[in-house]
């Protein structure tokens, strides 16, 4: 039997650098919410600009248009979602941070 992942109520505050929509705009690296969630403009959190950014919930995949990024996890693990390509991610673990190269 399979493992059950249950994500319930809203999508974790992200840290004010970027904003929630329904698709990922034009130059930006983004990530899609897990479980069928959405934040308040939508499931996908578009990050604003270059560097760190605190995340803190579960996502799906990521998706960049641009620069890469790499994806960390509470339990010290990583993805690298490289320039220009989209790629899933662990939806049981919590992405805690996000790096975003420029």
């Amino acid at each position: 039997m399979g493992a059950t992942i249950v994500i319930a109520g809203s999508p974790a505050a992200a840290d004010g650098g970027g904003y929630w929509a329904k698709q990922c705009d034009y130059g930006r690296a983004c990530l899609y919410l897990s479980g069928l969630r959405s934040g308040p403009g939508g499931p996908i959190w578009n990050i604003d600009g270059c560097g760190w950014h605190a995340v803190n919930d579960h996502y799906d995949a990521g998706l960049t248009h641009g620069n890469s990024m790499t994806v960390y996890y509470r339990d010290n693990r990583w993805d690298i979602v490289d320039a220009w390509t989209g790629r899933s991610l662990d939806p049981a673990n919590v992405v805690t941070t996000v790096f975003v190269s420029c």
